[in-house]
C-alpha cells in the first residue's frame, strides 16, 4: 500500500518548500509530475496535495473518475491549496467542477505550517485506516472463499460417504445432511429445529416401541458429551417400507471443551440383519438337526481332541456336555486298541481325499459297555490358513442291529434244534411201535410171574417214551397260521418236556386250570415263551422248590379286552429291583456263560406280536420269596397268517 503524499504543484519554490516541510516531519512525499498517469495505475494511491493552479480540466476529470470508481473501502484524501482573495478563472472553475471529485479539503494560502502539517498527517492517517479496512475486507473475503471451498469439500465428502450423516447444533437443530441419508430414509430432510422435532421421525425399537427424542443416540451424545456406539432400530421409510438402520453419534466439541453440537451416522443394515437372521435360522435348523439326530455326530481333529459331540452320542456314552467342553472326552481314548489300525487307515483317507470310507468299530462307554458303531467321516476345510483342520464323524449305533442279528441266530438255532427234535421224535416212533408190538406178543407167551412183571414195566416205560416223543413232536411243530387252543394244551407238553429236569432238581410242579378258555395264537411261539419261563423258574430254584402254573379267563384292565392269564411262580431266591428292571433287555443275563440274555427278550417280542402283556414281580426277602411271571393273551389278537 502507498502512503506517499503526492505533491502536485508547478515546479518552483512552493513545491520545494512543501516537500522539505513534509520530509522534515517524517512524512513520505514526492513531487508528482504526471498525475494523470498516476491515477490510472490503480487505487493504491496515497494522499494528494494539489495546488489549485495545477488543476486542469483533464486532471479534474481524472480525479472525478478515480473518486467515482474507487472501491467502497477507499476515500482518497485530496488536499487543494487555494489562494485567499483571488477569485481567478481557475478558482471559479474549481468551484464549479470540484463536486465530481467528492469533498476535497481546501487549504487557503497563505497557510501556517502547523495547519498544513496537521492536515496532511490527518490525510495520511485516514488513508492508513482505509488500507486497514481494505486488508480486513480482503481477509474476510479470503476467509469466506476458503470457508465456501471447505464447505464444498465437506459437502463433496459427505455426499461421497457410504453412510448417512446429519449434523446438529447444540439445541438439536439439524443443519446439515448428506445425500446418502435421504437415500437410506427414502425421503427428503424433515424440518428439525430442535430435539422435540425428533419425534417426527418414525423410528422404533425391536419390540415396536417408538423412540422418544431422548432415545436417539444424537440426543444422548450432545447432552452427555460422550460418543454413542451403533444401535439398531426399525425405521419406517418414506416409501412406506420398514428397514433396519444403525445409528451412532458423537458430540462436536471446541478447543475449550464446549459442546457445539453433534453428528450422527446412519447405516442401512437391513440386508445385513436379514442375512444374519437367515443365517441364524439356518444355524438353528442345522443345530436342531444334529442335536436331534438319531445318529451320533462328533467334530474334532485328527489327534483325538473333540470340539463337539451331539446329545445322542453323549447319552449313549454316559458323558455330559460340560465334560466334552472341558476336554475330558477324546475319541482316541474311547476307542479300544484293537481298532487303532482301522482308525489310522481312516485318517490316511481323510488326509488324501477328505473322506473316510465307512467302517465298523467300537467305543467304550463310561460304564465300560462296548458300543458297536458304524463310522463315516469327512474333513472340514480350514477357513483360514492358520486354522487347523477338523473332521466331522457320523456314528450309527449298531447295538440294536447286532442284538437283532444275535436274536435271529438264536432263533434259527432254536428252530434247528426243534426241527432236529421233531425229526428224531418222528424216527423214534417207528421202532417204538415195533417194540410195543413185540411186548404185546410177549404177553401171550408162557412165562414166569417175574417175567410178566418185567413185561408190564417195560410196557409202561415204553408208553412213557412214546408220550414224550409225541409231545416233543407237537411242541416243535411250526404252525403257519394261528389256531384256537386252551392253556392246558400248551402248558402240559411243556411240563412233560421238563419232567426229567424237574425230578433231578427236586422241584414239584403244580398246574391249576380254572376253566378251559380257548384263545387264538401261534401255539409254537407261545410254547416257546412258556418253555423259557419254566426253564428259568427251574434254574432259579436249584432244588427243593415248588413251581406253580395257573391259568384262568381274565380281562385286560387297560383295554377291557377279554383273554387268558397264565401265571408261573417259583420259590427261588428272587431278583433285586435293579435286575428286575433289566430282565427284558437283550443280552442281559444273570447266568454267566450259561445264559444268552435273549430268552426273555425274545419272549417279550412274541407276546407283543400277540398283542399281549408279559410282566414280572419278585421278592428276595420276607415270607414269600420268589418270582412270578404273569402272561396275558387276548382271546382274539387279530393276527394274520404267516
Amino acid at each position: 500500500m502507498s502512503m506517499v503524499v503526492r505533491v502536485i504543484a508547478p515546479s518552483g519554490r512552493d513545491a520545494e518548500l512543501i516537500l522539505a516541510l513534509l520530509r522534515q516531519n517524517s512524512i513520505a512525499s514526492e513531487t508528482c509530475t504526471d498525475p494523470l498517469q498516476l491515477l490510472t495505475r490503480g487505487y493504491d494511491v496515497g494522499p494528494m496535495l494539489i495546488a489549485e493552479e495545477s488543476l486542469t480540466s483533464a486532471l479534474i476529470a481524472a480525479l472525478a473518475h478515480f473518486v467515482n470508481t474507487q472501491p467502497s473501502w477507499s476515500d482518497l484524501p485530496i488536499l487543494i491549496l487555494t489562494t485567499v482573495g483571488r477569485e481567478t478563472e481557475r478558482t471559479r472553475r474549481l468551484e464549479r467542477e470540484r463536486l465530481p471529485i467528492g469533498a476535497p479539503i481546501l487549504l487557503e494560502r497563505p497557510i501556517r505550517t502547523a495547519t498544513l502539517l496537521s492536515s496532511v498527517q490527518a490525510a495520511v492517517r485516514a488513508r492508513s485506516r482505509q488500507y486497514q479496512v481494505r486488508d480486513a475486507i480482503a481477509e474476510r473475503d479470503q476467509n469466506a472463499a476458503r470457508l465456501r471451498a471447505e464447505q464444498e469439500t465437506l459437502r463433496t465428502v459427505l455426499d461421497s460417504m457410504p453412510v448417512g450423516v446429519a449434523v446438529a447444533h447444540a439445541n438439536g437443530e439439524v443443519v446439515l445432511t448428506n445425500a446418502m441419508l435421504a437415500q437410506i430414509l427414502r425421503h427428503e430432510e424433515l424440518p428439525t429445529p430442535n430435539f422435540i422435532a425428533y419425534s417426527d421421525w418414525d423410528t422404533r425399537h425391536a419390540d415396536g416401541r417408538k423412540l422418544t427424542p431422548e432415545d436417539y443416540p444424537l440426543t444422548r451424545a450432545i447432552r452427555s458429551g460422550r460418543p454413542v456406539a451403533g444401535e439398531d432400530f426399525l425405521y419406517h421409510r418414506g416409501d412406506g417400507t420398514t428397514a433396519w438402520i444403525r445409528l451412532s453419534a458423537a458430540p462436536i466439541v471446541d478447543a475449550e471443551g464446549e459442546i457445539l453440537g453433534g453428528v450422527t451416522a446412519v447405516i442401512d443394515v437391513d440386508q445385513e440383519r436379514k442375512a444374519a437372521e437367515t443365517l441364524r435360522r439356518s444355524e438353528e435348523r442345522f443345530r436342531l438337526l444334529i442335536e436331534q439326530a438319531s445318529v451320533g455326530i462328533v467334530i474334532g481333529d485328527l489327534g483325538g481332541s473333540l470340539s463337539y459331540m451331539n446329545p445322542t452320542l453323549l447319552r449313549a456314552l454316559g458323558y455330559t456336555h460340560e465334560e466334552m467342553e472341558q476336554g475330558v472326552i477324546r475319541w482316541d481314548e474311547l476307542t479300544p486298541p484293537e481298532y487303532a489300525e482301522l482308525d489310522l487307515q481312516a485318517i490316511k483317507e481323510l488326509q488324501t481325499v477328505g473322506v473316510a470310507q465307512p467302517y465298523q468299530k467300537v467305543y467304550v462307554a463310561r460304564d465300560g459297555r462296548r458300543i458297536p458303531l458304524l463310522l463315516g467321516a469327512v474333513r472340514i476345510p480350514a477357513q483360514e490358513k492358520t486354522d487347523h483342520e477338523e473332521i466331522a464323524v457320523f456314528l450309527t449305533d449298531l447295538s440294536s442291529q447286532k442284538q437283532a442279528e444275535a436274536a435271529l441266530i438264536q432263533s434259527e438255532k432254536l428252530a434247528a434244534v426243534g426241527r432236529l427234535a421233531a425229526s428224531i421224535s418222528h424216527e423214534i416212533n417207528n421202532p417204538l411201535e415195533a417194540v410195543t408190538n413185540l411186548l404185546y406178543l410177549a404177553r401171550s407167551e408162557q412165562t414166569t410171574a417175574a417175567g410178566r412183571e418185567y413185561i408190564e414195566q417195560a410196557s409202561q416205560e415204553l408208553a412213557r417214551v412214546s408220550q414224550i416223543a409225541g409231545q416233543t413232536l407237537r411242541f416243535h411243530r411250526q404252525s403257519t397260521r394261528p389256531r384256537s387252543v386252551t392253556p392246558r394244551e400248551l402248558i402240559e407238553p411243556v411240563l412233560a418236556l421238563y419232567e426229567g429236569r424237574l425230578r433231578n432238581a427236586r422241584v414239584r410242579a403244580i398246574s391249576q386250570h380254572r376253566g378251559e378258555p380257548a384263545f387264538v395264537c401261534y401255539e409254537g411261539d407261545i410254547r416257546q415263551v412258556l418253555n423259557n419261563l419254566v426253564g428259568n423258574a427251574i434254574d432259579a430254584m436249584r432244588g427243593d422248590g415248588t413251581l406253580r402254573i395257573r391259568s384262568r379267563a381274565a380281562t385286560d384292565q387297560r383295554t377291557g379286552q377279554s383273554g387268558v392269564r397264565i401265571t408261573i411262580a417259583d420259590t427261588g431266591g428272587g431278583m433285586s429291583e435293579s435286575t428286575l428292571q433289566r430282565i427284558f433287555e437283550p443280552f442281559y443275563t444273570t447266568k454267566g456263560i450259561h445264559g444268552t440274555g435273549l430268552g426273555l427278550w425274545i419272549s417279550q417280542g412274541i407276546v407283543e406280536k400277540h398283542h399281549g402283556l408279559l410282566r414280572a414281580r419278585s421278592r428276595e426277602e420276607g415270607a414269600h420269596i420268589g418270582t412270578v411271571f404273569t402272561l396275558f393273551l387276548p382271546l382274539e389278537p387279530g393276527m394274520e397268517d404267516r
